[in-house]
């Protein structure tokens, strides 16, 4: 009897209960973690734009979207859209099983006010999902819509090797669940000499997952390419804002089309994952969303998913500039429905924390936490799609009816143990799941044994989906995500949301920044912090032969 066949035997049901929020009352450094608030209106935590001073803001429903509201004493009073469809808003809610406890031993112990003491801090609920690794501030482009906004500095931000090599060994020592995986960012990481040096320094340290966030200039060399996959790149989040070289114009200054279409081609080659990352801008690049989904499936081989992130305002802008501007989550999902016709949006568009529930299930079976994205629903949202043998494109939750699905792996996470089978066992009670395949909706050619495959490598790093490509076509279904995350700025900031963040900035002293708190707050302070001297400026701009971006900024350091 085959190991499929065995876990046939296993298709028990499991009895639901109706509350399946598994809510701590504290994260790890006994901090009282405040639940989740319900409904609209409501007061929130926020920041004032101008000063950042901590205040208090109302979220209300008005003409179908969700607003933001809040007064500052010194600075006035502040609107803007918080999320653009109210039905959706409140969909997302229902979806949300419960908080995570935080890291162990968090850098700052006593915090009593977020987000002015991040560090991590005692009153974080999430353990970090994806630390990113500014390794410089420097870039090769000037894009208008970056929140680093590397060139507009007047400072060197670049940790030394050593300084570099010390942040990995932070992030491998985070407990209870080590960070595994890093992304490379910037600037353009890949404008540093070293830059695969410190990659294959990352992956002889035992990084399962190494990500690489560029414009793909670089990688557009196809030795260079060839040099980062044996460096040990597994995958690049590839800045990729559309199909046509007009959007480049508006979004990076420049026509830049065919440098993200040489560096998917190079990818392929070599055997490097693609995930295009899409800055999107209301009457910008909106039109062209479902150009770029489809464009993701054609090249399936090599693009295993598609960031999309709503632009953030990091500045100061009117009113009438961002609400002209303004892009939401739900505007997004409707964009897909309307020009894919792919997903039906109050079906298929879900809390990227619903794998949540997976995560629970695995930790009962391992007995110890393990990776687990606690992140607040309204941060990041997406949807996940099955390519059948004829090509059609159907989302996962048209084929599994996802409300009971997820709710009964909370049920099994709280009745299991902890086995010594591993992956076996986690495979066994995934199988009890097969009441809620429906195989008739499913793509052609997709089976629940094929979709469980699927599913396998969430926690079993040797299973992953690193690259299909023709070798992996026998083992791997054809699938990819579609995942959006709506990075806050000044005006839209939520505390609630900020304390739950899973996306970690680390700096050279290892302390860890929430990605909007760091990128709207404390970017600049922490960059000014450890920028580099104009000595070593000086020795940098001759031994790297005077490239024009250090140049730059010496220039604008009087050098």
């Amino acid at each position: 009897m085959s190991f499929i066949q065995r876990l046939f035997k296993l298709n028990e049901a499991a009895d639901i209960p109706p509350d399946l929020v598994s809510q701590p009352k504290t994260t790890y450094s006994s901090t009282i973690i405040p639940p989740l608030k319900y409904g609209l209106p409501k007061e929130i935590e926020s920041i004032c734009p101008e000063c950042f001073k901590i205040i208090m803001a109302t979220l209300y429903p008005e003409e179908g979207k969700v607003w933001i509201r809040k007064t500052c004493d010194e600075h006035g009073d502040f609107k803007d859209i918080f999320y653009g469809d109210i039905d959706l808003y409140y969909k997302n809610e229902e979806f949300w099983y419960g908080d995570g406890r935080g890291i162990e031993d968090p850098a700052i112990k006593g915090a009593t006010v977020c987000p002015d003491q991040c560090g991590l801090c005692n009153m974080h609920t999430s353990h970090t999902g994806l630390p990113i690794m500014d390794l410089t501030n420097r870039c090769n482009l000037t894009c208008p819509v970056c929140f680093a906004n590397a060139n507009a500095a007047e400072y060197l931000y670049e940790p030394s090797f050593d300084e570099v090599v010390k942040m990995l060994e932070d992030l491998a020592n985070q407990k209870p669940v080590r960070a595994d995986r890093v992304q490379f960012s910037g600037g353009e990481p890949t404008v540093r000499p070293d830059f695969l040096e410190i990659v294959k320094k990352a992956r002889e340290m035992d990084f399962d997952y190494i990500q690489v966030n560029t414009n793909g200039i670089k990688m557009a060399e196809l030795e260079y390419a060839q040099a980062a996959k044996e460096a040990g790149v597994e995958n690049i989040y590839l800045q990729f804002d559309g199909l046509t070289d007009d959007v480049y114009q508006k979004t990076r200054l420049k026509p830049l089309l065919e440098y993200k279409m040489k560096t998917i081609e190079n990818c392929r080659k070599v055997m490097i994952g693609v995930i295009p990352v899409v800055t999107m801008i209301k009457g910008f690049n909106d039109h062209q969303v479902g150009d770029i989904i489809r464009f993701a499936v054609e090249n399936n081989d090599v693009i295993s998913g598609i960031a999309f992130q709503p632009v953030s305002f990091v500045g100061r802008f009117s009113q009438s500039h961002r609400l002209e501007r303004r892009y939401t989550l739900a505007d997004l999902a409707r964009d897909i429905e309307r020009q894919t016709g792919y997903i039906d949006v109050m079906r298929d568009w879900l809390p990227i924390g619903v794998t949540s529930a997976i995560s629970r299930l695995a930790t009962s079976l391992m007995g110890k936490p393990c990776y687990t994205l606690t992140l607040h629903p309204h941060c990041s949202q997406g949807t996940y799609f099955y390519i059948g043998e004829d090509g059609s494109v159907k989302p996962v939750s048209e084929f599994i009816d996802m409300e009971p699905f997820l709710s009964e792996l909370i049920t099994l996470s709280r009745k299991v143990k902890p086995s010594k089978f591993g992956l076996l066992s986690k495979v066994k009670i995934l199988y009890r799941l097969k009441k809620h395949f429906k195989e008739e909706k499913a793509p052609k050619g997709l089976t629940f044994e094929k979709f469980l495959e699927s599913l396998e490598g969430y926690q079993e790093k040797s299973l992953r989906r690193i690259y299909v490509g023709d070798e992996g076509k026998n083992r791997y279904y054809s699938n990819f995500f579609i995942a959006a995350m709506h990075f806050m700025d000044a005006y839209n900031f939520s505390v609630e949301r900020v304390k739950r963040c899973v996306i970690h900035y680390i700096d050279p002293k290892g302390h860890l920044y929430p990605f909007c708190a760091y990128n709207t707050i404390h970017r600049k302070k922490v960059e000014n912090k450890f920028k580099i001297s104009p000595d070593e400026l000086k020795k940098k701009v001759i031994s790297e032969g005077r490239p024009k971006e250090l140049e730059k900024i010496a220039k604008k350091m009087g050098i």
